[in-house]
């Protein structure tokens, strides 16, 4: 289903002067498209000649040229079952893929060449001299070489800012797959947890929360499973003696990224494993307490830049240092999305939008360790929505 205002999406186009958006990216497509490929994990266009999943969306901002997809022939099954509401659609392909959605024995099959498909799109809709952003991060120059060259009349711009100027403020459809998601996420959180047993590694609890995902009917886009202290890093990585195993006086981090129909439910949390140190309760109470009063700050009307400056002020006078450039993030169909509630962003948080807070302290204890909570909220008319607090912030659960 379309899951933008198609008006609003004319409105910022056109006030940058695009006639058209040429979404190559896979969180571009699938949201422009509702549309997304199985195979495909992590992105739509791949680096080689021989490419068979390479999926282009074009939106004009004249809503009356129509949308349309141009993917791969292997794709046209696929696109005809989910049935996306782009009902223009084009294929290219190698010879081998002979295959179509209507004619499953096409005995010509389409170009091999997807930019040649895209600029007859484009030709057609009489859209060749026009201004046309393409998303140049993910395109590459191979393929938005090729596309210059077929339309030398075109302008071509990065299409990035538009984007994600569209994709800020969520719809009513995308609110709801939020709300599930992180009603299963906050789930398949705090049962991983309590599948924790000791001596357990962290790939394999990590293979546990791919596990509940599957149960639960979300789908897993990753997980970081960190457990310390004993020198560990606990940032957003591998431990850096290897794969520890689980002891009591331990903590566990986990930081989650269940996904419904797309959209991802980030929810991080650090527990204990039996009694902790009271150094290291100390610096969990200090850290939910940092993310309970960066609560009462977010609000609609707020900059980005001045949430990032409140949490910076508390500093003075908690005793931890500030360890990541940012207060949070927007989330999406990316786990890391604009805006950013950092210096560096002035973004006025509006209702509908969807963002992360996680304020997070360094504390040392045989090692350098991020003590992170993080949550997501919907921005709403008069403040925020939790909605990951299902999973509690309490050091043992």
């Amino acid at each position: 289903m379309q899951l933008f205002d198609y008006s609003r999406a004319t409105h910022i186009m056109k006030s940058a002067g695009i006639d058209i958006i040429l979404a190559s990216s896979r969180h571009g497509v699938e949201y422009l498209s509702d549309y997304w490929h199985p195979v495909s994990d992590q992105f739509y266009v791949l680096w080689d000649t021989e490419a068979t999943h390479m999926t282009l969306v074009g939106l004009p901002a004249d809503e009356s040229r129509e949308a349309f997809i141009v993917a791969g022939a292997s794709e046209s099954t696929t696109i005809g079952i989910m049935d996306p509401w782009i009902k223009d659609r084009r294929f290219w392909g190698p010879g081998y893929y002979i295959q179509t959605w209507d004619n499953p024995l096409d005995p010509n099959p389409p170009s091999g060449d997807a930019m040649e498909v895209a600029a007859n799109a484009l030709k057609e809709k009489g859209l060749e001299r026009g201004t046309i952003a393409i998303e140049k991060r993910y395109l590459g120059s191979k393929y938005s070489e090729r596309l210059q060259e077929l339309l030398p009349n075109a302008t071509f711009v990065d299409a990035e800012d538009a984007i994600w100027q569209l994709r800020m403020i969520k719809c009513d459809e995308e609110i709801r797959r939020f709300r599930i998601a992180c009603e299963l996420g906050s789930k398949i959180w705090l049962d991983t947890v309590h599948e924790a047993e000791e001596g357990m590694t962290q790939s394999e609890l990590q293979s546990v929360y791919k596990r509940l995902c599957v149960e639960n009917g979300a789908d897993y886009e990753r997980a970081y499973m960190i457990f310390g202290p004993a020198g560990l890093d606990l940032s957003n990585g591998s431990p850096a003696s290897g794969d520890i195993e689980l002891k009591k006086g331990m903590f566990i981090r986990i930081d989650g990224q269940a996904k419904y129909k797309g959209y991802i439910c980030n929810l991080s949390r650090i527990v204990g494993f039996g009694e902790v140190s009271d150094s290291l309760a100390k610096a969990h109470a200090v850290e939910k307490w940092l993310v309970e009063r960066m609560m009462e700050e977010m609000k609609p009307g707020i900059k980005c830049s001045d949430l990032r400056q409140i949490e910076l002020d508390l500093y003075d006078d908690i005793g931890y240092p500030p360890v990541i450039p940012y207060t949070g993030h927007g989330v999406g169909r990316v786990v890391h999305e604009p805006p950013y509630i950092a210096l560096n962003d002035h973004t006025v948080l509006k209702p509908n939008m969807v963002e992360t807070l996680e304020p997070t302290i360094c504390h040392s204890e045989g090692g350098d360790m991020f003590i992170s909570i993080e949550d997501q909220f919907l921005i709403t008319n008069d403040g925020i929505d939790w909605l990951t607090e299902p999973a509690p912030m309490d050091l043992y659960v």
